[in-house]
């Protein structure tokens, strides 16, 4: 103790919950429970439960092994038996419905397994009342059951993949082939919002879809995602299965139940107790959530939200749960505000509002930077965490324009050209193709310039034209040195800010290519420079104004230009759109720094353990 400079003995240590891979079949019945799991295929399963070991143990080595543990589970109460009929009907229709596309592959001559049947759902999605004329959603030309499995038709999602991160059936809908490579990594109004004739047509097919899949077409669909924390639908199935085994993991704390014990909380009943404890109030702003009273939404828009959930969680008595779940479950009216208004504080204490605002001034918010994983092939290296390049790759011409970028050429689809284009030998070189493309579309404008590349299309069999632009690449070179194509960078890895002899600090920024070619780790721009700081994303710092106290940010991004921006370290939502709305809607702004202003605010990199204590060097 360093207080008193007793010795202690030493805490108990039980050990990685999680067990490593394990051969199935081969565990045998007479271990204890934590040697007796297999290996976590899932990937978020299996992050979060390393997470989960990480905490816990944590916890453990500090404080000893809890008496009890409690998971909020990502489920709703109890059913009543009209919603466990419903639950049960619904179960009964969808396991009629599969069979019956089972029945039909194979009447078909097709193979009958989980892809094709999901793929011939999705096909009978596009107009459940009627199979003689189902049609795609983007060009309203007929879609039949045999072109799913020609490749003429695919699934497409609604929402890119890449921006939502949603693979839920919701999100799927069958297109033809040509309508999803057109329509590329755009949203569907995106692409053809501003071609009327042609989204009425895409509207009275989206009439024909579950109302699910309706909202996805709208010219606001993106900005409803990111309001409702981007990919929801995934998340909340992994959160429910995430929850279930974290529960069995954490049991095997407790070989005997009377060493200690674990159980579950329903989140809908948090999220009540939180309500009528006045909780939401507690991280108040009128300006962005509306919570000035006890029944108001939580502010999601501060992590420290996920400290008030603990804190209910944690004084929740298995009374009170049961109570709770056992009135829900016989109760016709859902609404448990109404039921459960006259539940009290935890136990006598009184204080608990207050006590929990206070100590949420002081909690630090930690966050998993983005450092990769190391490479098991040269140690000590990190190895990929993210795209070198992006997927199109360019000709290299040998041309540079006046500002010294390289002049690189690539194929783009017809449709993409711009009226400018027909006339700039810079952009096609090809001049009698450029000259044919200008007869065919002078004096044209908007839709009929687009019908006349259509046409051109149909009459030349041109789909897809060479064009030149200047471009700042990364040149992919032979073995014998010389380079022959070249991408374009996707993402930076790392901010490095070096000290100069004279104690001027400058930054270096390293793209994720170079952080992964051998021979570019030091870059130092002076022989005598020192690295004073290399950040990547989500690495934690600590900065102090003039005659202000110390505040913990963390890096959310860096630029090409030499800027980076920090966020404080409990700032949650969409910090991009947060940082570009007014002031008076949201007091939200990114602290935007350069090497040398980093150096004014004292910045050093923190480290933040999963217990939340802050390990700070101080300033240089």
């Amino acid at each position: 103790d360093n207080r008193t400079g007793e010795v202690l003995p030493q805490l108990p240590y039980y050990g990685e919950l999680l067990t490593r891979e394990i051969p199935p079949g081969s565990q045998d019945p007479n271990d204890p429970p934590e040697k007796r799991w297999g290996k976590i295929t899932n990937p978020t399963v299996h992050i979060g439960l390393r997470q989960l070991e990480k905490i816990v143990n944590a916890v453990i080595k500090v404080h000893g092994r809890p008496d009890h543990i409690v998971v909020e589970l990502a489920r709703d109460l109890k059913l009543n038996e009209k919603e466990k009929e419903e639950h049960n009907r619904r179960i009964r229709k969808d396991t009629a419905a599969a069979v019956a596309r089972s029945d039909k592959l194979l009447s078909e001559g097709f193979q009958d397994n989980g892809a094709n049947r999901m793929l011939l759902r999705m096909w009978e999605e596009l107009n459940p009342a009627n199979p003689l004329d189902r049609r795609c959603p983007y060009c309203s030309e007929p879609i039949g059951m045999r072109m799913l499995f020609s490749g003429e038709a695919d699934i497409d999602h609604i929402l890119p993949y890449s921006r939502t991160l949603d693979d839920s059936a919701a999100n799927k809908a069958v297109s033809h082939r040509a309508c999803n490579r057109a329509k590329g990594n755009r949203t569907p109004f995106e692409k053809w919002g501003h071609d009327d004739e042609h989204w009425v047509r895409i509207t009275d097919q989206v009439a024909r879809l579950h109302k699910s899949k309706q909202w996805r077409f709208g010219p606001d669909a993106m900005a409803r995602v990111e309001k409702d924390g981007g990919f929801l639908a995934r998340q909340l199935t992994d959160t429910q299965y995430l929850s279930r085994l974290s529960g069995r993991y954490l049991s095997s704390l407790y070989p005997d139940k009377n060493e200690g014990s674990v159980y579950v909380i329903p989140g809908r009943m948090t999220a009540m107790l939180r309500r009528l404890w006045g909780l939401n109030t507690i991280l108040y702003d009128h300006n962005i959530v509306e919570n000035k009273h006890s029944d108001a939404p939580k502010n999601r828009l501060d992590h420290r939200h996920h400290a008030i959930d603990a804190a209910v969680i944690a004084v929740t008595t298995r009374g009170l749960l049961m109570q709770i779940a056992r009135a829900a479950g016989l109760a016709e009216d859902r609404d448990l505000d109404k039921l459960f208004l006259d539940v009290k504080f935890p136990g006598e204490w009184e204080s608990f509002r207050s006590d929990l605002e206070e100590r949420l001034k002081s909690v630090t918010i930690s966050h998993k930077p983005d450092h990769g994983r190391k490479g098991k092939s040269v140690p000590g290296r990190d190895v990929t965490a993210g795209r070198l390049h992006n997927d199109t790759a360019y000709g290299l011409t040998g041309d540079v324009n006046d500002k010294g970028l390289p002049i690189v050429v690539h194929r783009v689809p017809l449709s993409s050209l711009k009226p400018g284009d027909m006339t700039d030998p810079d952009r096609i070189p090809d001049a009698v193709l450029r000259e044919a493309l200008y007869r065919a579309t002078e004096g044209r404008s908007g839709k009929e310039y687009d019908a006349a590349l259509k046409k051109f299309t149909e009459e030349h069999g041109v789909r897809r034209i060479r064009v030149r632009e200047p471009l700042s690449v990364i040149p992919i070179r032979n073995k014998a040195g010389k380079a022959y194509k070249a991408y374009k960078g996707d993402s930076n890895a790392r901010f490095d800010v070096w000290r100069l002899p004279d104690g001027k600090w400058v930054s270096d920024i390293v793209s994720m290519f170079d952080a992964h070619q051998p021979g570019t780790a030091d870059r130092r721009p002076h022989p005598a420079a020192k690295k004073v700081l290399s950040l990547r994303q989500n690495d934690m710092i600590a900065i102090e104004r003039a005659g202000e106290a110390r505040k913990v940010v963390r890096v959310v991004k860096f630029s090409g230009n030499g800027q980076i921006a920090l966020a404080q370290d409990n700032e949650a939502g969409a910090l991009k759109a947060r940082d570009a709305t007014p002031n008076d809607l949201d007091p939200f702004k990114y602290v935007l720094s350069s090497a040398s202003g980093l150096k004014k605010l004292k910045a050093r990199q923190i480290r933040i353990d999963p217990l939340g204590r802050i390990f700070d060097p101080g300033p240089r």
